[in-house]
C-alpha cells in the first residue's frame, strides 16, 4: 500500500453491556466485597449482576433497564425517604 489514493474511516470501539454486572441485593442496592450494602448506590440494566453470563437474548437489554431501573429508582426513593 505504497500508492495513493487513500482513504480513511474513523472507528471506535463500544461496549454494549457487561457479561456479570455488580452483585446487588433484591430491591437492586449494590453489595461490596463482603456483600454488605453500599449506601445509596442501586444499580439496574446492563450492571445489574446475574442477568447475562455467557450469551443473552436480543433485545432484553432494554427489557432489563425499563424493569430493574423502576425496582432500582423505587428502592432509591424509599432509602432516600427513610434517611430524612
Amino acid at each position: 500500500m505504497d500508492t495513493p489514493p487513500y482513504e480513511a474511516y474513523g472507528v471506535t470501539a463500544g461496549i454494549t453491556f457487561t457479561f456479570g454486572g455488580l452483585k446487588t441485593t433484591k430491591d437492586a442496592q449494590v453489595l461490596d466485597s463482603e456483600n454488605k450494602d453500599i449506601s445509596g448506590l442501586f444499580a439496574c440494566g446492563e450492571m445489574l449482576g446475574g442477568l447475562f453470563y455467557y450469551n443473552y437474548p436480543g433485545g432484553s437489554g432494554l427489557s432489563a433497564g425499563m424493569v430493574f431501573g423502576r425496582l432500582a429508582g423505587t428502592s432509591a426513593a424509599h432509602d432516600a425517604a427513610n434517611k430524612s
